[in-house]
């Protein structure tokens, strides 16, 4: 998985920033929005089924995220492994699909390595 880093105040987004670049305006930064729906003014049981759509799978890879950071490919694969050692199938599979989510060769290769004999 790659990460980019943009800066927030680049040319490309600035709103007639060819004619400020020209000195005929003052360049005006746009602004960041939003495309998620506006959840303050939801009722709290829309709020709460909006959660339950999120994919439990994206959820677990964004949380092992947080805590490894960087390194999280590798260490759900070490979790695979660890799984597969235990004789746990579903376990290894979720590992798998959670590296697969952060790097899909690291995982076609320990898919490999880690299939049963």
């Amino acid at each position: 998985m790659s990460v980019r880093f943009a800066s927030a105040n680049h040319p490309a987004r600035r709103l007639g920033w060819r004619a400020a670049g020209r000195g005929l305006i003052a360049p005006a930064l746009a602004r960041a929005a939003n495309d998620n729906l506006q959840l303050g003014r939801r009722p709290a049981s829309e709020v709460a089924a909006a959660a339950v759509a999120f994919d439990p799978l994206l959820t677990d890879a964004l949380r092992h995220f947080a805590v490894h950071g960087l390194a999280a490919a590798e260490v759900a694969v070490d979790l695979a492994a660890e799984a597969a050692q235990r004789g746990d199938g579903d376990g290894q599979d979720h590992w798998l699909a959670v590296t697969q989510l952060f790097d899909r060769r690291l995982a076609a290769r320990a898919g490999r390595v880690l299939e049963p004999a």
